[in-house]
């Protein structure tokens, strides 16, 4: 599947994923064929572009859970815009506790991995959509960690709050790319984020601790655009999950004028030692979020392409694969065949996540019979 920008869509292509409207109502199913009267409702709605399927895809798998993420990000968002309109006319801080309440109550310690989908409407909602997304990451990945019910709130109300300021960013560099920003926008970008986080500090009655993680993870940020990350300061276990969550959806979402990181690209960042994030809290978006998912097909440094048998828990770019070219499965795992086969990416366009797992399964009962070396 591909983004494709709103201006750019045609008769005849095919949904990818559904779209809801903001009461969660379906409005296009999956691989509804785009007609002019759709193009211009996908207009109306003020999305900014679609997911297509290529000509030739098949359609890939997606669970009813899959579908119910989609729906309730949707649906978030309008509830999100209309509790920090609250927040910024009336100091009313129960909106977000409640949404906040919703989010822990559907992420925080879900069963399994959630797969985690990128969409976005206008420049508006890139702010609204970020937002939302590293709540639900940060809920994930710190109720992973075995942390205490009581302070999810306090992590997931610092991320939905963390960026109201940036609200205020004038037009002319919200609509910019990040390639494009020069060191005075990005000065008029942290003022913005300071100006909103001192708008809750007076407006509002939220813990304490909702407005330090706030505080720690515009500093961190800050310091990043200008190159003077400090060390000085050892975050807690909140901060550190709030700071994966940020910039693992500030890494993939999709922008106005920016490519998106893969999924992939994102991970190696965040594990980079360079880049100073807690591993602890990495390893907590691993255990949450499907980023190498069984069934995915995979690009090789080497040229070649496979499939994912089995995940790895302990390094997930280097599960059980099965080679296309030779048809042999290969344990990534093992030093001598990781030099060979190194994942460089996820292939967006071939899914095939609930098929040929039977062959692991096979390797394995091979390998304890001694018929392979």
């Amino acid at each position: 599947m591909k983004f494709v920008p709103t201006d750019k869509l045609k008769a005849g292509m095919r949904l990818a994923k559904p779209i809801f409207n903001k009461t969660g109502v379906l409005l296009y199913d999956r691989n509804t064929k785009l007609n002019r009267q759709g193009i211009n409702s996908i207009k109306n709605f003020d999305l900014i572009g679609v997911y297509i399927l290529e000509p030739a895809e098949p359609l890939p798998p997606m669970s009813e859970e899959d579908r119910a993420f989609e729906r309730f990000q949707t649906m978030a968002v309008f509830t999100l815009k209309d509790a920090i309109k609250e927040i910024r006319e009336k100091g009313n801080e129960r909106p977000i506790e409640d949404l906040a309440n919703e989010i822990i109550r559907s992420y925080a310690y879900h069963p399994g991995k959630i797969n985690f989908m990128q969409n976005l409407r206008s420049a508006e909602d890139a702010v609204y959509k970020h937002t939302l997304n590293t709540a639900i990451l940060a809920s994930a990945i710190y109720g992973r960690l075995g942390s205490a019910a009581d302070r999810q709130k306090y992590v997931v109300m610092a991320a939905l709050l963390h960026d109201i300021g940036s609200l205020d960013i004038p037009d002319e560099i919200l609509h910019k790319s990040t390639k494009e920003y020069t060191p005075e926008d990005l000065e008029v970008i942290d003022r913005c984020r300071e100006n909103g986080h001192n708008l809750i500090l007076e407006k509002t009655y939220v813990d304490t601790s909702v407005t330090k993680n706030i505080a720690l993870l515009l500093k961190d940020i800050r310091e990043r655009h200008m190159g003077t990350l400090s060390l000085s300061f050892v975050a807690d276990m909140q901060v550190e999950a709030l700071k994966i969550a940020y910039y693992f959806d500030e890494l993939t979402a999709m922008k106005i004028g920016d490519e998106p990181s893969s999924e992939i690209e994102a991970y190696r960042f965040l594990r980079h030692p360079k880049n100073y994030m807690n591993q602890q809290a990495l390893k907590g978006l691993t255990a949450a979020v499907n980023i190498v998912p069984v069934g995915c097909c995979v690009k090789f440094t080497n040229g070649d392409k496979g499939i994912v048998l089995t995940e790895n828990e302990d390094d997930i770019l280097r599960p059980f694969v099965l080679s296309f070219q030779s048809n042999r499965i290969f344990n990534l795992s093992e030093g001598k065949v990781y030099e060979k086969f190194q994942i460089q990416d996820v292939m967006k366009t071939m899914d095939n996540r609930y098929i040929m797992t039977d062959k692991y399964e096979e390797y394995k009962k091979a390998l304890k019979d001694g018929r392979v070396n």
